[in-house]
């Protein structure tokens, strides 16, 4: 059963599609246009001026501002048409040109509505699952992707991968340089993790120095090549930062059998084993689904 948030979720990102844009214009249309026929076909005995503002919304909510003031400029087009044909009797000539005119007001003022409100609510969603200063994504988002990605894993028999980063130093750098140069040195290891990560990978900082990266369907040795290949940039890109390095923990899972938090845990494990033997390296671990001691292998 789906969550209120689900369907909240789904229709902030309803807009993404060129087809459900074209289609919500099209019907649209098709409502503008029954209307219009009632009006006339009626002798305009009745009004459905406001029954037109839920087009208006729909157009405005999926297409924009700009679609839905488009709209609302046909759809008082259209009533300004219909009271001519209908032959409404007017004090002068003027009016259903005024009368077109206020509601094209009222209706762009409720796509303009919409469509802030819409941007607003996207805003709110993206600051509350992405990290302010990195733009990852926080910890309640990343585990919220880790937990789908294990539900998927285990219902294709798929392995996962976790990496888990903390820098090494920070503090130091903090406490010698400044807050600010422990932020710089904080979006250049995000820049760093971006820019050596598959489109499939999912990057968060868990907060402070501390970052996670899931590995959807790759193998052991390819989560540990990805595990080199993260420290390698990290490291890389934290030359100006001395003495900052990084730690990276991957535990690899052949069968996902345990829940998302154990298996971060385990990765964070890792980084901390290399952490007591001197910092900055890659540890990675195999954990087999049944079989012998799970295979390790570490690059200092």
């Amino acid at each position: 059963m789906r969550r209120p948030a689900d369907f909240i979720n789904a229709l902030l990102n309803s807009a993404a599609s060129p087809y459900l844009r074209v289609s919500a214009w099209l019907l649209a249309l098709l409502v503008a246009m029954g209307l219009g026929y009632l009006r006339v076909s009626t002798d305009a005995e009745y009004a459905f001026a406001s029954t037109i503002i839920l087009p208006v919304v729909v157009i405005a909510w999926i297409g924009g501002r700009k679609d839905g003031i488009a709209f609302s400029a046909l759809a008082s087009l259209m009533w300004m048409s219909t009271d001519l044909l209908a032959d409404r009797l007017f004090s002068a000539a003027w009016i259903p040109v005024l009368n077109g005119l206020t509601r094209f007001a009222v209706y762009a003022l409720i796509a303009w509505l919409v469509a802030a409100l819409r941007q607003a609510l996207l805003k709110e969603q993206l600051l509350a699952r992405h990290d302010t200063l990195t733009g990852l994504l926080n910890r309640r988002a990343f585990f919220e992707v880790g937990q789908e990605e294990t539900q998927r894993a285990r219902r294709y028999g798929h392995a996962l991968g976790i990496a888990f980063l903390d820098l090494d130093n920070f503090k130091r750098l903090n406490d010698t340089q400044g807050h600010e140069a422990g932020d710089r040195a904080l979006k250049a290891v995000a820049a760093a993790l971006l820019g050596s990560l598959r489109a499939t990978d999912q990057v968060a900082r868990l907060g402070g120095d501390e970052f996670a990266v899931v590995l959807p369907e790759a193998t052991f040795a390819a989560a540990t090549e990805a595990g080199n290949k993260l420290a390698g940039a990290i490291n890389h890109a934290l030359r100006d930062y001395p003495p900052v390095s990084v730690s990276v923990g991957v535990a690899w899972f052949e069968q996902v059998t345990a829940g998302f938090d154990e298996m971060v845990k385990a990765a964070d494990t890792l980084m901390y084993e290399i952490k007591e033997t001197g910092k900055q390296g890659v540890r990675s671990k195999h954990f087999p689904a049944n079989g012998p001691a799970p295979d390790e292998t570490e690059n200092p």
